[in-house]
């Protein structure tokens, strides 16, 4: 029932949050504005491209080699970017962020040695690195730049996290105390020496690089935003994504990044259009990266794929 209520709840957020894109689309978008927009940073500065590509790139390099070093040094690097970038892809072509589960289905599929539940394990932990990550950055950005943000209440939301996960983590040890001591175990062995220093700073540069593509789109569309609040306005955008009810998070994507640069002054209609254009950039390459790695996998590795996807929805 809990998880019922949960559900619906993101679902009933997100669809508030697509119908502020839909208001936002009715007021500002302009198919010509959106062309000459989408050609000043495809087009008219090569440069900058390709240092947010290469960017953009590095951060899930980095992401990959942060879960590997957490599962250890018997899975080989290839197949964690393998799980990482599928699972970009999968969330860009499916309403649900269900690339989680093909990230696990991957690794178990191409390293023998490594248990399903570890590969689930080792999924989980990452995710809870990077929202918390986010979070934190997030928090950091909306105490220092919002003074004038229209989503204030985020600040009890995210002040509302640690809360939440300190009475998961109670409920998980009163009822399921074996769980909670075999997954503890495996947390401890793998953040083991110096893995955890290795492991946070690899995901902090990820986020870090990420964060490049907003800073390119306003640089190719004249606005020039720094890197530092680029980085906070995308970590805000992505942690939005929570509540993803459309293939790729449209609308929740735009919607949260619109608002977050309102903070630092941009009129509503610059802001849609930085949105826009960063958002397309994002698909263009998840779904070049992903026809790659789909005509490279063998037929029966599609299958598999097709098959937790299916499972995936009905759970839905």
């Amino acid at each position: 029932m809990n998880r019922t209520f949960v559900k619906w709840g993101i679902r009933l957020t997100g669809l508030f949050i697509s119908g502020t894109f839909i208001f936002l689309s009715y007021r500002y978008f302009h198919l010509g504005e959106f062309w000459d927009s989408t050609q000043k940073f495809f087009f008219e500065n090569p440069l900058i491209l390709l240092v947010v590509t290469l960017s953009y790139l590095l951060s899930f390099l980095l992401r990959a080699e942060a879960w590997r070093v957490y599962l250890g040094k018997s899975v080989r690097f290839s197949s964690c970017l393998q799980g990482v970038l599928l699972s970009l892809f999968i969330n860009h072509i499916s309403p649900f962020k269900v690339g989680d589960a093909v990230r696990i289905g991957v690794l178990s599929w191409k390293e023998k040695n490594i248990k399903p539940e570890i590969s689930a394990h080792s999924v989980v932990v990452l995710r809870i690195f990077d929202m918390v990550f986010l979070a934190l950055l997030s928090l950091i950005g909306l105490l220092v730049f919002s003074k004038t943000f229209i989503f204030r209440w985020s600040l009890g939301v995210l002040l509302l996290l640690p809360l939440l996960g300190i009475i998961l983590i109670f409920i998980l040890f009163k009822y399921r105390p074996s769980f909670v001591d075999k997954h503890v175990t495996f947390f401890k062995a793998a953040l083991s020496g110096r893995n955890l220093i290795t492991i946070v700073t690899l995901i902090a540069l990820s986020w870090g690089l990420e964060g490049s593509v907003v800073w390119g789109v306003t640089k190719s569309l004249g606005h020039g935003l720094p890197l530092y609040k680029a980085i906070w306005v995308n970590s805000l955008t992505v942690g939005g994504q929570v509540f993803q009810i459309t293939p790729g998070g449209i609308s929740t994507y735009e919607s949260v990044m619109t608002a977050a640069l309102t903070s630092f002054h941009f009129p509503v209609k610059d802001g849609y259009m930085v949105a826009l254009v960063s958002h397309s950039f994002k698909f263009i390459f998840s779904y070049i990266v992903g026809f790659v790695l789909l005509i490279r996998s063998p037929i029966s590795k599609i299958k598999q794929i097709r098959t937790l996807l299916l499972k995936r929805g009905k759970q839905e």
